[in-house]
């Protein structure tokens, strides 16, 4: 039989139509894109058209086989639907409750999707089933992937709950309950029903774990922080101002599918579903004890699946040769913590954090004095809580080297004094406690400043003999994972722990999963890890002493370059080295059974530069370049969730083109603004021109219009018996020509009137 799996994420409709045409059976990712999918069934069914002129031919033996067509869809198509079923109090949903579930607006075709490839089923012809999935934890594609990168990427923050509901909600603060399911145990189960001769009873099947009925977000959350980061979580409703505002844009500005699914608050009870009569109790690997039973494997599942692998660095190299320079220039380019026993011992005495770890290290001695004193050693760090234990580790440490706190008004220079009075032992100390701190563990680290001896370096990356509760020496694929299982993959050390308790068979009825027990036995991994990247950097005596004589005297006193103190630091150097990188290239066997095995305890390269002059430390081919091979084995720089150096030189070259771009549109829309500014600015002053010269051709012809009626009329009437008038003045001139006239024309009217009533 032809099969055909899709996730339908990277093919194009043509691939699809032509990869499944010939299939017999067909597994698709239903959430990637409904109608996508539903344009693959459309084609899927094609074939049963053609299956009769293809039966004469005879080359395959399925083709007149009945059709098999499963869709793995997803919870989210219940995402609407009551928390509990309707059956009883707190009761999960079931399988046959299917035909119920109410989706969001987001996920309407999902469920629109599922209706007709349900309907699709013809008896005989094509079987078509639905596996619904809950949210996929385990691989690159996680549904639970925000919550681990925010917890790598932060690790010295409390975790933020990434929940969108009021606190007035009662799945607000992370109350929700999430559907879930292993992606290893999901596969199992689709690969179970496509391989299985007969078709299931149920068209619609649930994929849940069982401790998912009783897991909340907030739950996930305290499990993923107490493992990658500092075990704490926070509300968004408990954060104030300015990580308010930030916690705001973290949950607006990361992508709808990465929170929405994590809103869900559903419950389920698989306890009797369909999935186990394809899979037997004891083939789940993850099914018995989800994803907080199984925590650590999935910590380290999402490491490796994203690629992030910590570049733990160590700087050595001769004083004045540029160790400093250099670290800093690769926690720059690679995103890594800086360390050196100034900034640990800076960091360790650090103002305002006093009340705080009084505070805690008082609870976590009540909590042990409350103990009877029994057991303290051996039940210490199961008894308190990570917070409180980390908390108390740290005021012990400050305890210890109260002596060398750094004091006085220059800040650097007592902090450079106070390390340079360490004794070895508490120097020890100091680096250990930071390189176990949990930005170390997830990124790695740039260790600068430190001159030691192989002894020394033995002591302070010595690995513990005690595990650290979380190794699990039956994980994913371990025949003891699973139901029926009496050991304990969380810890691995629970001897406290009753076996059996909780892997009772599928088929009988859950119990209660104790959530709060799962998360009391995850502890914080306390481990130092070894450094996987050493570089050694080595330069003429003389050239360092010209760079020691160039320094104040102030500046030599407080770097310890004076002339003696330079000579003495160079030939220690000079006399460790050897045993320094035959310590770190030399591989070790772990020191226990259940030892975290790293890279590096398989030896490593240490990558030695000599640079003979000053020119070298400007030149590509001498020092940067092969650092930067030396840092990128394999080829490219680890997954940090950063942009590297290349890519950031693209987003600039980028950045840079788009100006350009903007500018010169910018230039050109103004250029034509100006050009139609101008052209309307002149069609405006010709408008203005065309209007006044016709306004005063428009009165000139008024003027004339009104003026020659009266001067017609004077004409016609006054003028014949004015002028009469005036040559009767002449001719008689008399005394008073004006009243003589004025006499006339009252005549000559009365004459005109006269005539005129004649008339």
């Amino acid at each position: 039989m032809r099969v055909f799996i899709t996730d339908l994420g990277s093919s194009l409709s043509t691939e699809l139509a032509r990869n499944c045409q010939d299939a017999g059976l067909e597994v698709i990712a239903l959430t990637a894109d409904p109608k996508l999918a539903m344009d693959v069934l459309k084609t899927f069914e094609k074939r049963e058209a053609s299956k009769t002129e293809e039966e004469n031919g005879g080359d395959d033996e399925e083709e007149g086989g009945i059709k098999r067509f499963i869709a793995v869809s997803s919870v989210l198509s219940w995402s609407k639907s009551t928390p509990f079923a309707a059956s009883g109090t707190g009761s999960g949903h079931v399988e046959d409750d299917f035909k119920s579930r109410r989706p969001a607006r987001r996920y309407a075709d999902l469920k629109t999707a599922e209706t007709q490839i349900l309907s699709a089923h013809r008896t005989g012809e094509l079987e078509t089933c639905i596996v619904g999935a809950g949210l996929v934890y385990g691989g690159a594609q996680s549904q639970l992937q925000l919550i681990f990168r925010e917890a790598w990427l932060n690790p010295d923050k409390a975790l933020l709950v990434p929940s969108l509901g009021s606190q007035a909600q009662s799945s607000s603060q992370g109350r929700n309950f999430l559907p879930m399911i292993s992606l290893y145990d999901l596969a199992l189960l689709v690969f179970r029903v496509a391989a299985s001769p007969s078709p299931p009873t149920k068209k619609y099947l649930l994929a849940v774990d069982k401790p998912s009925g009783y897991t909340t977000l907030r739950d996930v959350c305290r499990g993923v922080s107490t493992l990658l980061a500092s075990g704490c979580v926070r509300n968004r409703e408990d954060s104030a101002q300015m990580s308010d505002a930030e916690a705001d844009a973290l949950l607006l500005d990361e992508e709808e599918e990465l929170v929405t699914p994590l809103q869900l608050n559903l419950r389920f009870d698989t306890s009797t579903g369909s999935m186990h009569t394809f899979v037997a109790p004891e083939e789940w690997r993850h099914y018995s004890r989800g994803l907080l039973g199984n925590l650590a494997f999935f910590v380290d599942d999402f490491v490796h699946a994203m690629d992030l692998r910590p570049l733990r660095t160590l700087i050595l190299g001769a004083p004045q040769a540029g160790k400093t320079l250099l670290s800093r220039r690769l926690v720059r380019d690679y995103y890594l913590p800086y360390v050196s026993p100034a900034t640990a011992l800076s960091e360790l005495f650090a103002p305002g954090s006093d009340s705080k770890q009084s505070t805690l290290h008082n609870s976590s001695q009540a909590n042990l004095e409350s103990d009877g004193g029994q057991h303290a050693d051996a039940v210490g760090t199961n008894s308190l809580d990570n917070e409180a234990f980390n908390a108390l580790e740290k005021q012990k440490l400050r305890d210890e080297l109260q002596q060398w706190a750094p004091s006085g008004s220059t800040k650097s220079s007592a902090i450079s004094s106070a390390v340079k009075q360490l004794p070895e032992h508490a120097l020890v100390s100091l680096l250990r406690w930071k390189l176990r701190s949990a930005s170390c563990r997830n990124q790695g680290y740039v260790l600068d400043g430190l001159a030691i001896m192989a002894a020394q370096a033995k002591q302070i990356f010595a690995q513990e003999l005690i595990s650290d509760g979380n190794l699990e020496g039956d994980s994913e694929g371990s025949d003891k994972i699973g139901e029926g299982s009496s050991s304990d993959p969380v810890d691995g050390a629970s001897s406290e722990v009753p076996s059996g308790e909780e892997n009772t068979n599928a088929e009988t009825a859950s119990p209660s999963v104790d959530v709060e027990a799962m998360l009391s036995r995850l502890k914080s991994r306390r481990h130092v890890q070894i450094p996987n990247r050493v570089i050694v950097l080595q330069a003429p005596r003389e050239m360092l002493e010209i760079r020691a004589q160039a320094l104040s005297e102030a500046e030599a006193e407080l770097s310890d370059n004076t002339q003696d103190a330079f000579a003495r630091r160079f030939d220690d150097f000079e006399a460790s080295i050897e045993a320094l990188e035959t310590f770190f290239e030399n591989p070790r066997s772990h020191t226990k059974a259940t030892q975290p095995k790293t890279d590096a305890t398989d030896g490593i390269e240490v990558l030695e530069l000599s640079m003979k002059n000053e020119h070298a430390y400007c030149d590509e081919t001498t020092f940067a370049a092969p650092i930067q091979r030396y840092m990128e084995q394999g080829g490219h720089a680890p997954r940090n969730f950063h942009p590297t150096r290349s890519e950031l030189r693209e987003q600039l070259r980028i950045a840079e083109n788009q100006a350009r771009e903007a500018e010169v549109r910018a230039a050109r829309c103004t250029r034509e603004q100006d050009a139609l500014d101008e052209a309307a600015q002149q069609a405006k002053l010709a408008k203005e021109r065309a209007r006044l010269e016709l306004l005063q051709r428009e009165e000139a012809e008024l003027l004339e219009t009104r003026a020659k009626p009266l001067r017609t009329y004077l004409m016609d009437t006054v003028l014949p018996a004015l002028t009469e008038g005036m040559l009767e003045v002449v001719k008689v001139q008399p005394t008073d020509p004006i009243d003589y006239l004025a006499e006339f024309l009252f005549r000559k009217g009365q004459e005109l009137d006269d005539e005129a009533k004649e008339v």
